[in-house]
């Protein structure tokens, strides 16, 4: 086995055990034995489990698509689709939910545990693009196209839909409904921008309603 593979099969083993104990309850040598290596291997290739655990993270949190997905979400941006921007931000968590399950556990013990490197390097890669929706929903907010609330609420209510999903679907193993994840981002968009409730039948026009009265009226003399 090459070096370069036995790097990538030493990370990919490290992300299942990290995935399944988090950052403090997995150890070096339990990923050595996994992977069917004297545990000084990993040290040949990483100088610590923070480097390991780091570079478990670089290498599962950086997506080739990312640019393509943020061109995507930038032409309709400049459309001023809200529809668009938005619908493109839930498939893009719910694809990351099915793709690679394992690294959302990861995130998810980083924050039970307080591991500062895992929150850290989240927040690296999700900031710029949490800010430019911000800015986005900002300027929608102004032009009239947007209700006029916290814009915070808009992307946790948007992003919150989607993580929770993805959390039932993928994490929980919970049984999915017969609907894909294009659809469901657009059920969650829909939601958004409209709400859940039907639109109420319009009221009769005045005249209609007062023809009654006036029947019963000459009815009464």
């Amino acid at each position: 086995m090459s070096a370069a593979e036995r790097q990538h099969q030493l990370l990919e083993v490290a992300l299942n055990a990290f995935s399944r104990r988090g950052f403090k309850g997995t150890t070096t040598k339990e990923i050595a034995a996994a992977a069917g290596i004297a545990e000084a291997i990993i040290f040949q290739h990483f100088p610590s489990k923070e480097a390991l655990y780091s570079a478990v993270l670089e290498l599962h949190l950086e997506t080739r698509d990312e640019q393509e997905w943020i061109k995507e979400v930038n032409n309709y941006m400049k459309r001023n689709d809200d529809e668009g921007v938005f619908r493109t931000f839930v498939q893009r968590i719910l694809k990351s939910y099915r793709r690679d399950p394992m690294i959302h556990r990861v995130i998810l013990f980083a924050a039970l545990e307080g591991h500062e490197q895992g929150l850290a390097r989240l927040h690296k890669q999700f900031t710029p693009v949490f800010e430019r929706f911000m800015e986005y929903i900002e300027r929608r907010q102004r032009e009239g196209a947007l209700a006029d609330c916290n814009p915070d609420a808009i992307m946790i209510g948007l992003g919150g839909m989607a993580q929770q999903y993805g959390l039932i679907t993928q994490i929980f193993r919970a049984p999915a409904s017969n609907v894909s994840d294009e659809e469901m981002a657009q059920l969650f968009t829909r939601i958004l921008l409209h709400g859940v409730q039907e639109t109420p039948p319009e009221k009769e026009d005045s005249g209609n309603n007062q023809k009654p009265v006036e029947q019963s009226n000459r009815k009464a003399k």
